[in-house]
């Protein structure tokens, strides 16, 4: 391994449930010591997979890693002490203090009482937290939450810290305040390496050193910012059609507008998805509640029949959800519950399911038309070419916006627009890819 890397990865693979699922696809990966590493992708691209396993979670199934210059399926014990985490799920104690925390923590790494005090005191300091060490974490807010996370990951001085999603569900304002802390922990005496995972574009343009983006457990992209910005050079031209009748006519219009001279690269989304939001409406009495923590939970239950049900009977809010999600999403969740569980739904819910398993429950959808997104040279230069190519049918426009490409354009332009799920197609090509692997031992 090069000397200069604290990370390094050949051929890492991990294969899921009796070898259906290829979940991380023989990728290589070099991170240098002092980096801040960003792992982009949508749900599913293999990211937490990936950092499971260069964390010793999970094993791998073929190929090989090394941290700090340990191997991690040989020397995981090394491994474990060179590296800190924090994960996506909270995973603190709200009935132990701050502190507590922390000492909890600091003697399952066998550090000594006098070597306890002296740290516990130092990684409070360093995310502001010194002044809430003898309050209950059940009493904390969700930043405070997380900074304290992250203090329990550097107490025993690791060389690498992973955070799986670290600011999920926070406020713009405590998001920021994550960011300061994190580049004090990279930029400061302790030099630490860094690889975080994000969904939130802007988080990984403001800190990361290079970014790397993953889709169906491959590395399709990986470089700095600015030069995968570089890469979509040009403008970006985002049009949003009305709702059309017929959507066969769209890529015979994306093949027409290919070959303008000037375009680059055009891809098409669906506009907004029933997977898109997760209405909620927060009681007045509830004000310290993250509307966004409690949306990212409900995404976790709401793919669980088994969590749904104890949601659903527990909390009318959970109920509340389903009853005002959109029309997709409730299909989705009635196709979870076959005759074993059906029984077991709330009446009013379960009244519903059978309207819908039944093709009687009829509602009124908002929809939306098709987004088209093209990449090109000069979009000033380009736009009336792109609009005449689509008046010849008729079309109606509803907005078209027209920017510089951002990290989020460049995102899009890899993995694409539209939401997508794992087909019984993509599923068959894994299981041959797993086979012809398999063969060739």
């Amino acid at each position: 391994m090069m000397e200069e890397n604290i990370i390094e990865a050949k051929n890492l693979t991990k294969i899921y449930e009796n070898g259906d699922v290829l979940a991380v696809d023989n990728i290589d990966l070099s991170i240098k010591k002092g980096e801040i590493f960003a792992l982009l992708g949508p749900n599913g691209a293999g990211k937490t997979t990936t950092i499971s396993m260069l964390a010793t979670i999970l094993p791998i199934t073929d190929g090989d890693a090394h941290i700090n210059n340990y191997n991690v399926k040989n020397q995981p014990d090394k491994v474990r002490k060179s590296i800190g985490i924090v994960f996506q799920e909270p995973s603190l104690d709200g009935e132990m203090k701050g502190r507590e925390n922390l000492e909890l923590h600091a003697i399952l790494y066998g550090m000594s009482k006098k070597e306890r005090h002296d740290k516990i005191n130092e990684v409070l300091k360093l995310v502001d937290l010194d002044n809430k060490a003898e309050t209950f974490v059940k009493n904390y807010s969700g930043g405070m939450k997380r900074r304290l996370e992250i203090a329990r990951g550097l107490i025993h001085e690791p060389k690498v810290l992973f955070l799986d999603e670290p600011t999920l569900g926070l406020d713009p304002q405590t998001r920021r305040k994550i960011w300061e802390k994190i580049k004090e922990l990279n930029k400061g005496n302790s030099n630490i390496t860094i690889l975080i995972t994000t969904h939130y574009m802007e988080e990984a343009d403001e800190l990361a050193d290079r970014i790397c983006i993953m889709d169906h457990g491959k590395i399709i992209a990986l470089d700095t910012s600015k030069n995968l910005k570089r890469q979509l050079s040009g403008d970006i031209i985002d049009i949003e059609f009305d709702i059309m009748e017929n959507k066969m006519i769209l890529p015979k219009i994306i093949s027409e507008m290919n070959e303008i001279t000037g375009v680059k690269h055009v891809s098409l989304g669906e506009g907004k998805s029933g997977d898109e939001e997760i209405p909620i409406n927060l009681p007045a009495n509830m004000p310290n509640i993250n509307p966004e923590m409690i949306k990212a939970r409900m995404r976790k239950i709401m793919s669980d029949p088994k969590e749904l049900l104890t949601a659903w009977k527990k909390f009318p809010m959970a109920r509340q959800m389903f009853e005002s999600a959109p029309l997709d999403m409730k299909k989705k969740i009635s196709n979870m519950f076959g005759e074993d569980l059906i029984d077991q739904v709330p009446e009013e819910i379960k009244a519903i399911i059978i309207k819908i398993k039944n093709g009687e429950y009829k509602e009124n959808e908002e929809e939306s038309g098709p987004i088209i997104s093209i990449s090109c040279e000069n979009g000033g230069k380009q736009l009336p070419m792109i609009m005449q190519k689509i008046n010849n049918y008729n079309l109606i426009i509803n907005n078209i916006n027209m920017h510089h490409p951002t990290l989020e354009d460049v995102f899009l332009h890899h993995v694409g627009m539209a939401i997508r799920d794992e087909s019984s197609d993509r599923m068959k090509d894994v299981k041959k890819h797993i086979q012809m692997r398999q063969l060739r031992r």
